[in-house]
């Protein structure tokens, strides 16, 4: 949820409503100025209390304001649509959407925590005293915005979990203009991280590193006990602790880390003559083979990078702590908006240091009494030039750059006197690559935010270690690893053209943009299943259950994403006007086709059949309308999935009965949209789809 945050000596919000477009940049090279100890939470709703006229303040306020200016500018050359805002809406249909989308998430009472997984609940109820409570927020009140029908079909139960903080409305407005301008680069971004994912020449490069530090991990003054990421990925426990009074011993911890690292080390014909086959079998025996079962299913570069990540932590030395070093524009250059903003693409970019996240400070003098711990990876500075440069570039922002990255890359550079192995590796490179694939796929983002991949390979600059990467062989069909490489010829990436390289690769253009995208990213996906066997896709925008963890959420299975596929190359031959092959698709582009043709809708008594077989299937008395069903078959979900069971034959059978009531949810919404009597030709765009189209 939004919210806005004032000195309680102020008498009213003025503060918080009055615009601030004179002020374009504030240099920040530490900490957001802080606002006193007694600081009032505003939410968005104290303001305007609808939240579509809320929504109009932000947009009436980004239309005069010179960033929000600049950044429409931008995003309507890139993308070739058109971004402009008139009378507090985006002027095209297919951005309008896409901000609408976004803005429910955003002020979603049920959107946020404090970085606990236990505030992240589906209703205000189970919400509150874990959260709104502690600022004074009313309960009914929350109640009452969770049901408005503005956030009738919003499922934010996969969703990002985030409060978005600010003081002014001008951060805000350029906050949400940012993130819309930028739609597109979100699904580029994962199209990039999903090549990442499946490139042999990083984890080529990953299990050198491995291979270079087994026998240290196995020395007495490795600390296995500080391990991080890898206790979540096997039993669902991030940073599980051992010892007395805990589930798991020091030695069970030991023989879980080497039992990982060597089975690591065992994928490659290069390392395996150096993999431990009885660290590996211990391994594998542990809990019957679950543990194990849950380690392979992760694809090997998000496998290496969590010993990676963990082995930082656990050898000698532990995590370090670096400033942070961000890609900023020339300042003076920055004032000039919005009016030079058309020469933005060769404006220099240069490597600043920063002292921290610049985040949003609540101002709280004492830490421990701060109510809003994970502040700094919620909310972006929008006065920091560095993110309204990363804005300009359209790239995706979310938790800021990474001391997380910069700290674990600090951690193997000092490994470097005593393992001289690892001198030629370009670690700084190797590591933000990694985290970028990790963070973006695998990372449960329903607890706190992540880093993007813009931001993380900021990081790579903490490794100043000069190398010539020239001699690193590129692989065929290996584009943004390659893309990596040549950005990086010393070791650092120059970010921003690296950017500019994953936008070439994989930008769409036009009022079909989100459609095409959509496709891309399917056969992305499954390049990444047919590469690495037995892996899975987390698909964390349909787990609604935050006790599943892991490689245990609902995944992107290859009949899903051929489903995507199918329904494009529909679309396909109907904007090139082919005639429409039979049997008809059974999904909702075959009901596209079918309404031209015939233009059919349902009969009274088969919508009343649909809508009473449905209320039996997820056990309520009625149908009572449309988003109220979803919500509730959303919610039969947690305890009806498949994953609750060990059955196999229960499982088909749940899956069955799942597939069977999503069909119902199709057919009803397909015969409530009645004929379509036009189809529209190769200038036209269809609506756009979206992954939340299918219940």
């Amino acid at each position: 949820m939004m919210i806005f945050l004032r000195n309680t000596a102020d008498g009213n919000d003025t503060a918080i409503t009055t615009a601030n477009p004179a002020i374009l940049i504030a240099n920040y090279t530490g900490t957001y100025p802080k606002l006193n100890n007694a600081t009032r939470v505003v939410p968005w709703y104290s303001i305007d209390a609808d939240p579509q006229v809320f929504g109009r303040r932000l947009l009436t306020v980004a239309a005069a304001d010179p960033v929000c200016r600049a950044l429409v500018a931008r995003a309507t050359t890139v993308w070739g649509l058109d971004f402009s805002i008139n009378a507090g809406a985006f002027v095209t249909e297919a951005v309008q959407k896409q901000y609408l989308k976004l803005l429910k998430v955003w002020l979603s009472p049920l959107s946020g925590n404090l970085g606990s997984r236990d505030a992240h609940r589906s209703t205000v109820d189970e919400q509150y005293n874990r959260l709104w409570s502690k600022h004074g927020l009313n309960q009914a009140t929350l109640n009452n915005l969770a049901n408005l029908p503005f956030f009738s079909e919003l499922n934010v139960a996969g969703r990002r979990d985030r409060i978005q903080i600010y003081r002014n409305v001008t951060e805000a407005a350029r906050a949400i203009v940012g993130e819309v301008t930028s739609w597109p680069s979100r699904t580029i971004e994962k199209i990039s991280v999903l090549s990442l994912l499946r490139s042999r020449g990083l984890a080529a490069l990953q299990l050198q590193m491995l291979d270079a530090v087994a026998a240290a991990v196995a020395a007495p003054t490795a600390t296995p006990a500080m391990w991080e990421y890898l206790p979540y990925y096997l039993r669902g426990i991030a940073l599980e602790k051992s010892g007395p009074g805990q589930a798991l011993t020091a030695l069970q911890v030991a023989t879980r880390v080497l039992g990982a690292l060597h089975d690591c080390l065992n994928d490659s014909p290069a390392t395996r003559a150096r993999a431990n086959a009885q660290h590996i079998a211990d391994f594998q025996g542990l809990d019957g083979g679950k543990e194990y079962r849950r380690w392979r299913m992760l694809p090997p570069v998000a496998r290496y990078q969590v010993m990676i990540s963990d082995l930082a932590r656990i050898l000698p030395g532990g995590k370090a702590h670096s400033a942070h070093i961000r890609v900023e524009f020339d300042h003076a250059t920055l004032g000039g908006l919005p009016g030079n903003v058309a020469g933005c693409g060769g404006w220099p970019v240069s490597m600043r240091v920063h002292q921290s996240a610049t985040p949003h400070d609540p101002g709280y003098g004492n830490p421990a009494a701060n109510p809003f711990p994970f502040a700094t990876g919620w909310s972006r500075n929008e006065f920091c030039p560095n993110v309204v440069s990363s804005r300009l570039m359209l790239a995706p922002l979310y938790a800021g750059t990474s001391g997380h990255n910069q700290g674990r890359i600090l951690a193997w550079l000092a490994l470097v006197p005593t393992v001289p192995a690892l001198a030629n590796i370009p670690l700084g490179l190797v590591i933000s690559a990694g985290y970028a694939v990790l963070w973006r796929l695998y990372y449960d983002k329903r607890v706190s935010g992540f880093h993007t991949m813009f931001e993380t390979f900021q990081g790579s600059h903490a490794d100043a270690t000069v190398r010539d990467l020239s001699a690193i062989p590129r692989v065929d069909g290996d584009d943004v690893w390659n893309a990596v490489l040549n950005r990086s010829p010393g070791g650092q990436t120059q970010v921003r053209s690296f950017w500019q390289d994953c936008v070439d690769l994989y930008k769409k253009t036009g009022a079909n943009l989100g459609r095409e995208l959509k496709a891309a990213t399917a056969q992305a996906r499954e390049q990444v299943l047919a590469a690495c066997p037995g892996s899975v896709i987390p698909r964390w925008s349909t787990t609604g259950d935050v006790d599943r963890t892991g490689t245990e959420v609902d995944v992107w299975a290859g009949d899903k994403n051929q489903e995507v596929l199918r329904e494009y190359a529909a679309w396909q031959r109907l904007v090139r006007g082919e005639s429409v092959p039979r049997p008809l698709l059974d999904g909702s582009m075959g009901a596209l086709m079918l309404h031209q043709e015939q233009a059919p809708s349902l009969q009274p008594a088969q919508r009343l059949t649909l809508q009473a077989d449905i209320a039996a299937a997820i056990g309520a008395q009625n149908y009572l309308g449309d988003p109220q069903m979803k919500k509730l078959f959303h919610k039969w979900l947690v305890t009806h999935s498949s994953d609750k069971t060990t059955d196999e034959e229960e499982k088909r059978k749940r899956d069955d009965e799942v597939q069977r009531i999503r069909s119902m949810f199709d057919k009803l919404t397909q015969g409530n949209a009645g004929p379509v009597l036009a189809i529209a030709g190769p200038n036209l765009g269809l609506p756009p789809i979206t992954d939340e189209g299918h219940v």
